[in-house]
């Protein structure tokens, strides 16, 4: 069975890995204050944008050095594997056994990238995309056939309404970690499951095998 996983709030901490960024940037002279500024900013269409961050943060201060920020950077991406949630791991070599395992994510595609590929679970997948279509839809219809049965975990309860809408088959599950900006969203009549973490995913897999 195809598993399609989101990232970010789903398998990785984008809250850990902010936080992290703030105290690495801090030690090199970056206020908290200035930090959460320069972050909301430079955020574009699609997603933080390190790069112009590091250009604000000059900007506001010049004394600071833009080649060190770039440094304390790529210091605190070079450990993203710490920044996945402790259940993601075992999940994934589990499932990879018996199951095609797909990655869609929504971001700026070279960040999402950077986080993705050190976050060393890369060999776990079939497929990695980053899209910047925020309910993913095109994407999934590269991946799955219109009748196709599959699972989409994914913390976005209104990616998972468009997904339904264009395949009735598709289980969909909503995982709410208590992190990301849906977290006050409330569950909707199109997803199938809810969880808090992926242990439950072993349980929804075998009641959909059963009921086969």
């Amino acid at each position: 069975m195809k598993i399609i996983f989101d990232f970010d709030h789903t398998l990785f901490s984008a809250k850990k890995l902010f936080e992290n960024l703030k105290e690495e940037f801090k030690k090199v002279g970056v206020s908290e204050k200035l930090f959460f500024e320069t972050f909301q900013k430079s955020k574009g269409n699609f997603g933080y944008i390190p790069r112009k961050q590091f250009e604000l943060i000059t900007k506001e201060n010049p004394e600071l050095n833009l080649i060190k920020l770039e440094e304390t950077f790529k210091k605190v991406i070079n450990r993203a594997d710490k920044f996945l949630y402790p259940d993601v791991l075992p999940v994934l070599i589990n499932l990879k056994k018996e199951n095609e395992l797909i990655l869609l994510s929504y971001g700026e595609k070279e960040f999402q990238r950077e986080k993705i590929d050190n976050s060393k679970i890369t060999h776990y997948f079939n497929k990695i995309v980053v899209t910047q279509e925020i309910n993913k839809i095109s994407e999934l219809r590269k991946i799955l056939k219109k009748k196709e049965n599959a699972v989409f975990v994914e913390d976005n309860p209104r990616a998972l309404v468009e997904a339904k809408k264009y395949f009735p088959d598709l289980v969909t599950v909503r995982i709410n970690r208590n992190e990301g900006k849906y977290i006050k969203e409330p569950n909707n009549e199109k997803i199938d499951f809810v969880i808090e973490n992926l242990d439950e995913i072993k349980k929804i897999l075998k009641e959909l095998k059963d009921g086969c």
